[in-house]
């Protein structure tokens, strides 16, 4: 009798196999994974180089398998190629395949064995098999890109808050300290960099700036606007070191200023030419609170709306729900949990600012803006505004899943309707007069109040029998 050598790859048809890739700079890990119906398991995994020969040779390593799942973490930046490759074997490939990409905190919160890079690539395998591992969103390589275009461009914004307060230290460790000098328009910083390069104090300057032959016509203007601010200090004069100190700074934050002009430009041009994307981004930018460009930003961060589960799936993701805390049947919040997006959550936070704020029109929003104003604001105006930040994700997720721009006549609180239990109330009203019961029944219980405890007790049962009728 001749014997034959049982192989797992023989039965591609009637076995799923699952793929782990672990992603690294310099090595790439393809770790695959199958079980039958009677609990026996293959596993296998072989190292590849990340270059382009290693893709190839570990896609001819998985080839044979058919891996109905691929699922790798999300490594910043390394992963970006290995998921393209995939998407674009999906052409030449006879079977239907998925990609994941799914958090790192996901792979290492699923609770066994410590997860390290031994045994990366096969637990992902395993887990994915396992069906634990469902989560991430699909790469898009145009969304990536103006992904990693408005985040440089945030970092320029940080380093030029820097270059601005440091440019003021050093006016401050010169003596010159004019009020509300704003550094954000062009005169100021063309009017501090001519005087770095003057020889004398801030009055002899001024002066020469005031003559028919001055250097600086197109400031001329401004500075007999803001005259008061520099009187004074007319008779400071800065010290070269300062003067070269400030000129440094000032260059470096018009380069960075220019620059963060380009990268605006450069995401206008991918726009353009994607009429779907420059629709929905205006659907956005017409919620109260956000610009065209926060509009554009918080579509390339949040991804397809199809790979969230639901909106409180959104909310979460953008951060604007709180950290809960249970404790003997009580619940306890606190702040909003940092395990989210912190751009996204930026850019909310910044927008129902806006709303509770600035934004003077009228409309439902606005209205129950004020409302939580009034509830919360007591406290700190930061829980009114993350309260209004939540309102703007549902919105936002409405109008991307929808494709409709903003509504006034939707946006208001739904909770204001009128019931359809036929009491005339509405279930706000519904709920005060639950609390006013509540209220009355605890002090109905009160022993020590005699005829206050009875009367109490009168009037709970009162709006009981009012909440109950039909």
């Amino acid at each position: 009798m001749a014997t034959t050598t049982f192989k797992f790859s023989d039965y591609p048809k009637n076995i799923k196999f699952y793929c782990g890739l672990d992603v690294h700079k310099r090595q790439l890990e393809v770790a695959l994974y199958a079980r039958d119906d009677t609990g026996k398991e293959f596993l296998k995994s072989e190292l590849f180089k990340p270059d382009q020969h290693g893709l190839e040779s570990a896609w001819k390593f998985v080839k044979s398998f058919r891996p109905v799942k691929f699922t790798m973490e999300a490594t910043n930046v390394y992963h970006h190629v290995v998921a393209t490759l995939l998407e674009n074997k999906k052409k030449e490939a006879d079977w239907h395949y998925e990609c994941l990409i799914v958090p790192p905190a996901d792979a290492a919160g699923i609770p066994g064995r410590p997860k390290n890079d031994r045994v990366d690539a096969r637990k992902l395998a395993m887990y994915t098999a396992a069906g634990v591992l469902n989560g991430g969103k699909p790469i898009i390589v145009p969304l990536e890109d103006m992904r990693a275009l408005f985040r440089a461009a945030f970092r320029m914004e940080c380093d030029m808050t820097a270059l601005k307060n440091r440019i003021k230290k050093s006016m401050d460790r010169g003596g010159l300290r004019p009020e509300k000098f704003n550094l954000n328009t062009q005169w100021s910083r063309e009017f501090l960099f001519a005087l770095t390069a003057h020889e004398g104090t801030v009055g002899e300057f001024y002066a020469s700036c005031m003559n028919n032959k001055s250097s600086q016509p197109g400031i001329t203007k401004s500075l007999v606007r803001n005259r008061s601010k520099f009187e004074p200090y007319f008779d400071v004069e800065l010290s070269p070191g300062m003067k070269a100190l400030i000129r440094q700074d000032i260059v470096e934050l018009d380069l960075k200023t220019a620059r963060k002009t380009v990268i605006a430009i450069e995401i206008d041009a991918i726009i353009m030419t994607r009429p779907g994307l420059k629709q929905l981004v205006e659907s956005v930018a017409s919620i109260p609170g956000f610009t065209p460009y926060a509009a554009t930003w918080f579509i390339v961060e949040v991804g397809p709306i199809h790979a969230y589960r639901n909106v409180r799936h959104f909310v979460s993701y953008c951060g604007c729900c709180p950290h809960e805390l249970q404790s003997a049947g009580h619940i306890f919040s606190s702040h909003v949990t940092r395990r989210s997006n912190k751009y996204v959550r930026t850019l909310l936070f910044n927008a129902a600012k806006v709303v509770c704020i600035a934004l003077k029109a009228e409309s439902g929003l606005k209205a129950y803006a004020r409302r939580m104003m009034e509830k919360k604001a007591i406290i700190h105006p930061k829980l009114a505004w993350v309260t209004v930040a939540q309102k703007l994700a549902r919105i936002a997720y409405g109008i991307i899943k929808s494709g409709k721009p903003f509504d006034t006549g939707l946006a208001c609180n739904t909770k204001s309707r009128s019931s359809s239990d036929g009491s005339g109330f509405s279930v706000a009203d519904r709920k005060m007069l639950r609390k006013a019961r509540n209220a009355l029944d605890r002090v109905s219980k009160e022993g020590k109040l005699h005829l206050m405890s009875r009367r109490a007790k009168f009037f709970s049962d009162a709006l009981d029998e009012a909440l109950r009728k039909k």
